[in-house]
């Protein structure tokens, strides 16, 4: 039998990810820091799921793009518009197709960002005050809300 490990080590070249591999990984990575950042304020299970979901949709992705975009540096934009605008296998059901390439392109940047160990520029971006209260604002309204669980 054949034992298979778990190899954080870059293997392919970055150069060489398509759009999906950098927003699949994106879209792992950002989920898991999502959980992560709501597990620390909340411990209801309920509560858990439907702050993480908030977060991690389409249209947050999307608005986190719009609010980060000023700050991106070239590489990064190159990165952000390859995503954004790779072709759309199947339209999305629950969004208009402009959040949906926008969150795509956010997703590619979380996955640059993962895939070249650059998180500490992932988190100085989504520790901005505009950005934490942009998420506070997604967050369903509870009296186990993050604003008042911490």
């Amino acid at each position: 039998m054949n034992n298979t490990q778990f190899d954080s080590e870059l293997r392919i070249p970055l150069n060489e990810h398509s759009s999906f591999s950098l927003s699949y990984l994106g879209d792992a990575f950002f989920e898991l820091w999502c959980r992560q950042k709501i597990l620390q304020r909340l411990k209801n299970r309920r509560l858990v799921h439907l702050h993480v979901v908030q977060w991690v949709r389409c249209q947050t992705q999307a608005r986190l793009a719009l609010l980060i975009h000023p700050l991106l540096n070239t590489e990064e934009e190159i990165i952000y518009r390859q995503g954004r605008n790779s072709k759309t296998i199947s339209p999305p059901k629950h969004a208009v197709i402009k959040d949906y390439r926008a969150a795509t392109g956010f997703e590619c940047l979380v996955g640059y960002w993962y895939l070249e160990k650059q998180t500490k520029r992932f988190e100085e971006l989504m520790n901005r005050a505009e950005i934490l209260e942009y998420l506070e604002s997604v967050l369903p309204v509870s009296k186990f809300s993050i604003s008042t669980a911490a």
